[in-house]
């Protein structure tokens, strides 16, 4: 792939469906924390778990960091999962969020992933309105957060055994349609950072309104005040789809999609300071990736990708520097079909998930060079977000 064009972007409705199948199939890692690693090759203890879809099934695929790479795929067999599902982790377990649809939490040891432990509801008890969770917040092996895209309170509960713990009402934040559309989570020094999209479903889910971030006291489970000014941080972009937290910068690093169907200001990487509970602004605009971004993944300050999709809904992956806002050239050798997941094992090697149309599977390269080094590695089904586990 060439150089990615910097010219101003141009969309049609037609990108809309594009951009609804990458909302449901957006992957996070860990509480959504970034964790350095060294090198770009060699060996790694890490498991690979891979989701896996197509029309309208899903499962999990096993995969090894170790040469050669292996798979075991299907190995919940017929019980499968729902198609719209993400993976995360913690404390040793795996917890898989289905979303609209199933609407709950499965929970999975990574030691014999082919055994459900728990699989419970992310509705509110008693209810059969349906709640969307998108991601999961972890305090403790006794405490989650799980924040859910058609209701607007957060809810609280025990990840492994479900029970639900309470809920945080985010209702005072939510547009003129009511919803806030909370999305994606992160953990900085026991505050805990949400995302809320605060789209238009009244104008096909337009990114109308200012897009917020919340920030909520863990031990309280109260709504603080990020900064003296507001009671929330006002995001310079719109429609926050991925957001991580750097650790080495202590910085949260947010894409943002803007209005994906027209060019406007509001797409690009922005980045929040929780020191002082205000944005930074936007470092980079979608303009200058050629397209709006999707799913971010990033090693340290030098090295981070992200998913653009293109005028012709291309999807591609560019590397880009948060410290010197450089952006690369696309990573070559992979499909232009849909990208919903990217992905880094604990020796740095870098994991695409490519659900190209003909030939779909994980592509892997070195972080040093941005050379393939294997791929597409066959998972059954196409793959639809990665997650590595270090036991």
């Amino acid at each position: 792939m060439q150089a990615m064009n910097r010219k101003k972007k141009t969309f049609t409705f037609l990108f809309l469906g594009l951009f609804f199948m990458t909302v449901l199939a957006a992957c996070s890692d860990s509480n959504n924390t970034v964790t350095n690693h060294n090198g770009g090759g060699g060996t790694a203890p890490a498991a690979g778990f891979v989701l896996t879809s197509d029309s309208g099934v899903g499962n999990l695929t096993t995969l090894t960091t170790t040469l050669p790479r292996k798979t075991e795929e299907a190995v919940l067999g017929a019980l499968g999962l729902h198609s719209d599902s993400v993976i995360t982790s913690f404390d040793g377990l795996l917890y898989i969020i289905q979303r609209l649809g199933s609407n709950s939490i499965v929970v999975i040891d990574p030691n014999d992933p082919s055994v459900v432990l728990n699989n419970y509801t992310a509705n509110d008890g008693g209810s059969t309105t349906q709640s969307n969770p998108h991601d999961m917040a972890f305090v403790s092996a006794s405490k989650a957060y799980i924040s859910r895209y058609s209701l607007n309170t957060l809810l609280i509960v025990n990840p492994e055994t479900g029970a639900q713990l309470g809920t945080i009402d985010l209702s005072a934040f939510a547009d003129s349609d009511g919803i806030v559309e909370m999305d994606q989570m992160v953990l900085v020094d026991g505050l805990l950072y949400v995302s809320l999209q605060r789209l238009n479903r009244d104008k096909g889910f337009s990114a109308e309104n200012p897009s917020f971030v919340v920030v909520i006291d863990t031990n309280t489970d109260q709504v603080i005040n990020p900064s003296s000014s507001d009671n929330k941080i006002v995001l310079s972009g719109r429609n926050p789809f991925d957001m991580k937290y750097l650790a080495s910068t202590d910085r949260i690093v947010v894409a943002n999609v803007g209005n994906f169907f027209t060019g406007d200001d509001f797409g690009g990487i922005e980045i929040l300071n929780p020191n002082t509970g205000l944005s930074e602004g936007l470092l980079m605009t979608d303009n200058d990736f050629g397209g709006p971004l999707g799913t971010i993944a990033i090693r340290d300050e030098m090295r981070a990708y992200v998913t653009v999709f293109d005028a012709s809904f291309n999807n591609f992956v560019v590397p880009f520097d948060l410290s010197t806002q450089e952006i690369g050239t696309a990573l070559s050798d992979i499909g232009t079909g849909f990208i919903p997941s990217l992905a880094f094992d604990d020796a740095g090697f870098f994991y695409v998930a490519d659900r190209d149309t003909t030939n779909p599977g994980i592509q892997v390269f070195d972080t040093t060079t941005n050379q393939k080094v294997e791929g597409p590695i066959n998972t059954g089904l196409p793959p639809n977000a990665i997650l590595f586990v270090t036991p």
